[in-house]
């Protein structure tokens, strides 16, 4: 049985729309669930990698709520109707929030580096309030770094319809394209990667070349208590920083192969539907990050979710 062009367009705005629609309702539940349980057992009160959770459960919700609607309605319909500021600001926002995102698993795993390897020097500083005011900072900076999103984005109208349909929202040029393309694959992506990457290499060194005086460290609580606290911790921030490397790399190869132009208008003609379907697999996939990390807190670190701290 062969499809003919319509009926894989359908087929492909179904299956998107469907995918997007239950990452939505997912994500929203799983990280208001998050929220509710950190508001009223006082969670972000008690510890910082809390404070951190917190923060980056409101990121997940806020891109969800944001980016979800517009991009399923871009990708179904393919025809920006909602003006010039709708489009500014939808780009701006996802930007920031994405930025906020990156910035505050960067700070978690800086945090964790800190607390290990420099841990007699840092505890007088670790302390809830100093958490929540690095995720205020997080959020001032994500919202003044990406303001000139505010000049680059815009809508393309075609200019062959005497309606000017706009077709698309995006940035003013090629030029533009591909330096919102490179800016947003390095501070967004591969500069976050490095910096938790760095933090971890650094720990492993020093648990590798220091176990001995970490555990003398250790006060208060037994030592394989306080060991198998830190290995919990440590897992969940792993498994964060690795689900949002494996979520976000295919979105961010085909954003570079498209601004770059390496894929050339005679690859794409022919092979445009499997361009889109990629398209909209990979958005799906940044967007279930957003989905699955609340998942990953009741797995990994269950005592978020329980009566103690």
């Amino acid at each position: 049985m062969r499809f003919s062009m319509y009926d894989y367009d359908d087929i492909l705005n179904i299956a998107t729309t469907s995918m997007l629609c239950l990452v939505l309702i997912c994500g929203i539940c799983g990280n208001a669930i998050v929220l509710v349980v950190g508001i009223c057992r006082r969670k972000y009160q008690h510890n910082v990698t809390n404070c951190y959770i917190m923060n980056l459960a409101i990121t997940d919700l806020l891109f969800l709520l944001i980016s979800v609607p517009l991009t399923t309605y871009l990708a179904v319909n393919r025809i920006w109707i909602f003006g010039q500021f709708i489009c500014k600001m939808h780009i701006y926002l996802a930007h920031v929030l994405l930025q906020a995102t990156c910035l505050t698993l960067a700070a978690m795993s800086i945090d964790r580096y800190l607390t290990i390897v420099h841990e007699i020097c840092y505890r007088k500083y670790r302390k809830p309030k100093t958490a929540l005011l690095i995720c205020v900072l997080i959020w001032a900076a994500s919202c003044v770094f990406m303001f000139p999103y505010d000049y680059l984005s815009h809508r393309h109208d075609d200019k062959n319809n005497q309606s000017s349909v706009v077709l698309d929202c995006t940035v003013n040029d090629n030029d533009s394209l591909f330096s919102s393309c490179l800016f947003t694959f390095l501070f967004y992506y591969l500069l976050p990667l490095l910096i938790i990457g760095l933090c971890y290499s650094r720990i492993l060194l020093h648990v590798q070349r220091s176990a001995h005086e970490i555990a003398k460290q250790l006060y208060g609580q037994p030592r394989q208590s306080i060991n198998f606290k830190k290995r919990r911790v440590q897992r969940t921030l792993l498994a964060l920083t690795l689900a949002f490397a494996l979520c976000w790399l295919p979105i961010h190869v085909l954003e570079l192969l498209s601004c770059s132009q390496i894929l050339s208008n005679s690859f794409s003609s022919r092979h445009v539907h499997i361009l889109t379907a990629a398209r909209a697999i990979a958005h799906g996939l940044s967007y279930f990050n957003s989905c699955l990390n609340p998942l990953l807190y009741a797995i990994l670190n269950k005592s978020y979710f329980s009566s103690g701290q």
